[in-house]
């Protein structure tokens, strides 16, 4: 994990935003927080697979704000983690002012599998498989809100195929912030991964994000630089 990863979590605008030197820090894996009472912030459910050949891939969906802070948790394989040694793995990812950390869940299937994130304003996030949550992390977010559905590949070379289906996001409780701004943009397309959106709308949208990896420097990986396809949409922010 370095630098770049970070750039993947965080981009809310055209483009990755330029967040300085960051710690990458291994986290505990999901805490013991209780689940808040009361309806969450955001809401964000899907069905994603992880599918692909080679060193690693992963699927994800993303909440991030224009703060250097975001949260994403999806299914990942990564033959140079020694934590998963190239196995499926739930895994959630943080950024907060720009640091990030990350911990590893339960043995993942690459299958079609449904996913949630809910957040509210008291800084807890709930992940969920299957409809039923399975860890709470502490997760500081300051709206508007942005949210990727996304996959990543790791080395030159290496494939995705990894889908987000049937979306849903459910975000926002004050009059002209409530729900979710114009349509989806795929165009967010690096390293030869590209997503493709196969059901049209915007709540039930899916997404195909496919590629081979290419164009990478000696020695670099998705470590180093960006290397996936994003679909991307925004909160409703006052009419925009």
């Amino acid at each position: 994990m370095a630098n770049n990863r970070l750039r993947r979590l965080m981009l809310p605008l055209i483009g990755a935003l330029a967040l300085g030197i960051a710690v990458t820090i291994p986290a505990a894996p999901a805490s013991a927080l209780s689940v808040p009472s009361g309806t969450p912030y955001m809401t964000y459910t899907a069905n994603i697979s992880a599918k692909g050949t080679g060193t690693g891939y992963s699927s994800y969906i993303n909440v991030h704000d224009a703060h250097n802070n975001a949260f994403s948790f999806g299914i990942q394989s990564d033959s140079g983690s020694p934590q998963s040694k190239g196995k499926p793995r739930y895994i959630w990812e943080r950024v907060q002012n720009g640091k990030f950390t990350y911990g590893y869940l339960n043995a993942a299937t690459n299958n079609l599998t449904p996913v949630g994130l809910r957040w509210w304003k008291n800084d807890v996030a709930a992940i969920s498989v299957n409809h039923k949550t399975i860890g709470t992390v502490n997760v500081h977010l300051e709206p508007r809100l942005f949210f990727n559905a996304e996959a990543n590949a790791r080395l030159n070379g290496d494939t995705v195929h990894s889908t987000v289906q049937n979306v849903r996001i459910d975000v926002g409780t004050a009059s002209g912030r409530i729900g979710l701004n114009g349509s989806w943009n795929n165009s967010f397309s690096f390293h030869g991964l590209k997503a493709t959106q196969t059901k049209a709308g915007v709540q039930g949208a899916s997404f195909s994000i496919d590629g081979r990896v290419s164009g990478l420097a000696s020695g670099h990986n998705w470590d180093t630089d960006q290397v996936s396809g994003i679909a991307m949409i925004a909160q409703k922010w006052n009419g925009r």
